[in-house]
């Protein structure tokens, strides 16, 4: 009976490991300052634009609308308890949101708005499981928000970075575009390779929550 009490107490943590490998590829390790998104912005009305968006590898654009005089991204970090940083757990961060906003809090409160979600869903949420753990919670000590915001300008390129405490925004002139030919995007190099153990860990867990789900729908009543 013992034998089988500890075989199934290593299965358990095996497990717990695996799950929370899982949710923690939607945050990403604060080590050094890291580029972590690139934004333009071509106007298509009277405050109004095209929010060109790029995240992650940079491989993929999105194009979003916004409306104000500003543009704000929020992220969410995650700081784990100091004993855990023995162990080479770092800070993490995940991105949350982009929006617009008016330099003026009147038209804040009255002119349109529009608010674009960037977080990554996941069968599994790495925050949600420490709050329903409350006291038993040995690994997070805090989880925080923070955002960066800059006037738009059609004519820069916005970088957002990731610092130790939150992020932050750079800006550099736009390229202009050869006579004739569209503006060059640049590519990052690492498109197409194999993704990180930790994203494939959480895609496989997603796959499985989400088959389970479905078979369980199909289930008669």
């Amino acid at each position: 009976m013992l034998k089988w009490s500890s075989f199934l107490i290593v299965l358990l943590a095996a497990l717990a490991v695996v799950l929370l490998s899982a949710s923690i590829y939607t945050f990403h390790q604060l080590t050094d300052e890291t580029l972590i998104a690139e934004l333009r912005f071509d106007r298509s009305g009277e405050r109004q634009y095209a929010a060109h968006l790029r995240t992650g590898d940079r491989c993929e654009e999105r194009e979003l609308p916004i409306y104000g005089d500003q543009f704000r991204v929020d992220a969410e970090f995650l700081k784990w308890e100091y004993w855990a940083l023995l162990f080479g757990l770092d800070s993490q961060y995940r991105l949350d949101r982009l929006e617009g906003r008016y330099a003026s809090t009147a038209e804040q409160n009255t002119e349109p708005k529009l608010a674009h979600d960037l977080a990554e869903g996941t069968a599994l949420d790495i925050v949600d499981v420490a709050g329903a753990l409350g006291r038993w919670n040995f690994l997070i000590d805090a989880t925080y928000g923070s955002s960066t915001y800059q006037d738009i300008d059609s004519a820069n390129i916005y970088y957002v970075y990731r610092t130790q405490t939150g992020i932050i925004t750079r800006t550099s002139p736009r390229p202009a575009p050869a006579q004739g030919l569209p503006l060059d995007v640049e590519i990052n190099p690492a498109c197409g390779g194999e993704a990180p153990l930790c994203e494939r860990v959480t895609k496989w867990t997603d796959d499985r929550v989400a088959g389970a789900a479905g078979a369980m729908r199909l289930l008669p009543n």
